[in-house]
C-alpha cells in the first residue's frame, strides 16, 4: 500500500514496511517586498499644482494683452514683494520706469493712474508665481520629510521643483530683454520672441507633467493582457 506521510522534516512515501523519502522541489527565493504605495495626497497636490500654473500661464497671457509686461524694471525676489503705497513712493517707481524705452517709445503720454493699472497686473503675475513656488516647494518638503515619496517619485519631485525655479528665472530674463537700450532704433519696445518661447513652453512642460504624475498617482493602473 503506497501512502504519503508528512514529518518534521519532509514528506516520505510508505512502500510497504518501509520509509521512502520524497525528493522535496528547489525552493526559490521568496518574492521581493513592493514599494510602498504614494499616499493618495500626494496625486491630489500635483493635480492642485497643474491647476496653479494653468493660472500662471493665463495671466501671463493677460499681462501680455495689456502690455503691462514691461512695467516692472527690476527683480527682487522678497524686497518688490511689498507693492507702493504713498505717492511718493508710486511717483518714484514711475519715475524708473520712464526711463526705459517702452515709456520714451510707446507711452511718453502715459499718467501715473494708467501706470498703476500695468503695474498692478504685471504685479498680479509675478506675485502668482511666487505662489506657486511655494506651492510645489513646502508640501515636496512636507512629504518629503513624512516619508511618503518612493524613491522614483522623490527624482521626479525634485525635477518640478527645479522647473519652477527655473521658470521664475528664465521670465526675469524675457523681460529684460524689453528693457534694453537699443540704439538708433524706434520700434515698439517688444521682449525677445525666443525668449518668450521659452517661458510659455517651460511652463507647459511643468503643468503637463505635474499633471500626469498626479494623474498616474491617483488613477488605477490596468495591465494589458497580450494574446498568445
Amino acid at each position: 500500500m503506497l501512502r504519503t506521510l508528512c514529518g518534521g522534516g519532509g514528506r516520505f512515501f510508505r512502500l510497504g514496511p518501509s520509509l521512502v523519502p520524497l525528493r522535496q522541489p528547489p525552493r526559490r527565493g521568496l518574492p521581493q517586498q513592493p514599494a510602498p504605495a504614494v499616499p493618495p495626497a500626494v496625486g491630489r497636490w500635483l493635480l492642485a499644482c497643474s491647476g496653479a500654473v494653468a493660472g500662471a500661464v493665463v495671466l501671463g497671457g493677460v499681462t501680455r494683452l495689456t502690455e503691462s509686461g514691461l512695467s516692472m524694471v527690476d527683480w527682487h525676489l522678497v524686497k518688490e514683494m511689498k507693492p507702493p503705497r504713498t505717492q511718493q513712493e508710486w511717483e518714484a517707481e514711475f519715475q524708473k520706469y520712464q526711463q526705459f524705452p517702452e515709456f520714451k517709445i510707446l507711452n511718453h503720454d502715459m499718467t501715473l493712474t494708467e501706470f498703476k493699472f500695468i503695474w498692478y497686473m504685471e504685479y498680479s503675475h509675478r506675485m502668482w508665481g511666487r505662489v506657486v513656488g511655494l506651492a510645489y516647494i513646502l508640501p515636496a518638503a512636507y512629504f518629503w520629510r513624512k516619508g511618503w515619496l518612493s524613491h522614483p517619485m522623490k527624482g521626479r519631485v525634485l525635477a518640478l521643483c527645479g522647473l519652477v525655479c527655473f521658470q521664475g528665472l528664465l521670465g526675469w530674463y524675457m523681460v529684460k530683454s524689453g528693457l534694453e537700450e537699443k540704439p538708433d532704433s524706434h520700434d515698439i519696445p517688444r521682449v525677445s520672441q525666443y525668449r518668450l518661447a521659452a517661458h510659455l513652453g517651460s511652463a507647459l512642460v511643468l503643468y503637463a507633467a505635474s499633471l500626469w504624475t498626479g494623474l498616474s498617482l491617483l488613477l488605477p493602473r490596468h495591465q494589458v493582457q497580450r494574446g498568445a
